[in-house]
Formats: structure tokens, sequence, C-alpha cells
């Protein structure tokens, strides 16, 4: 049996394996899914191989060109420079300047410059979902946007 699985605005996939129940997030921004519908087999780790329909939304999302640093407290080697590409409430999509192994589950420390009138300064905690190369997928740990961030996704209409 086929699954059918949305890609949520973050380019990201979750997928489940119907034999042992795993999941998996997979980040797709590096494939540049151009049809609506794409087929897709999947092997899990547990060996069993099952096919996947991946839907996109029909509007594309706002794409977002926000420059700014990433940190791990947890290790001192993963840090550089980035840029944001998508943006919502819930979550982030960033791609690295150069390919490092962040792992999923890793912490963050982003700090990023918006484009709004103020050029603010935003300082974020992450944690990060899925990688595909230079671009991760990672979620606020806050679900409160009580900063310069807050109205920024509220004008731009990022809430999800």
């Amino acid at each position: 049996m086929e699954q059918k699985i949305i890609i949520d605005n973050l380019d990201t996939a979750r997928l489940a394996c119907p034999q042992c129940k795993r999941t998996k997030i997979l980040q797709l921004s590096e494939y540049k899914l151009i049809k609506r519908h794409t087929r897709v087999k999947y092997k899990c780790n547990c060996g069993h191989t099952y096919l996947v329909t991946l839907e996109k939304k029909f509007t594309p999302p706002k794409e977002t060109m926000l420059a700014g640093t990433f940190l791990s407290k947890e290790d001192p080697q993963c840090s550089g420079k980035m840029i944001i590409k998508r943006l919502n409430s819930k979550g982030i999509t960033l791609k690295t300047n150069v390919e490092q192994k962040i792992l999923p589950g890793l912490n963050l420390i982003l700090e990023f410059v918006l484009d709004d009138a103020k050029q603010s300064i935003v300082k974020k905690q992450v944690r990060v979902l899925a990688r595909n190369g230079r671009y991760l997928t990672a979620e606020f740990t806050a679900a409160e946007h009580s900063d310069n961030l807050g109205p920024y996704l509220f004008f731009n209409k990022l809430y999800v």
C-alpha cells in the first residue's frame, strides 16, 4: 500500500515505516521538486521497502534570504554562517555556507538579521530535525516569539 505524505512549508516530509512504525524526517530542499506529486521508493533501516507519494502544496511557500550565524554549545566545531531560506512560527529551513556533519537532535543557537525597517537582530535556539547536504530543518525550542520575530512573522503571514 502506498502512503501519501504532504511536504510541509519547510520542505520536510515525515515518513513512517508500515512494518516497524519507525519515523524518519526527510529534508527535501536540495531536490527542487517541480511536480506536484512525486513517487519515491524508500528503504527503512529495518529492511522493509515501501512506496510513498510526496505531495507539494499548491501555493509555494515564501522564500526568505536572511543572513546570520549558527553555533552549537555541545559541539564547538559546529558553527558558521547561514542563509535562512524558509521561516514560520514553528521552525526554520536554512542553508549553511559549508557542509558540516550536523546530526538531528543537535541544539543550535541562531543569530540573524531580519529584513524589516529596523534591521532587527534575532537570537533564537533551535533543535535540528533533518539535514540534507547543506540544508537543515530545525524547530524552535520556545513556542512564543516575544522578540522582534513575533511581529515579523505576523506581518509577513508566516504563522502556521
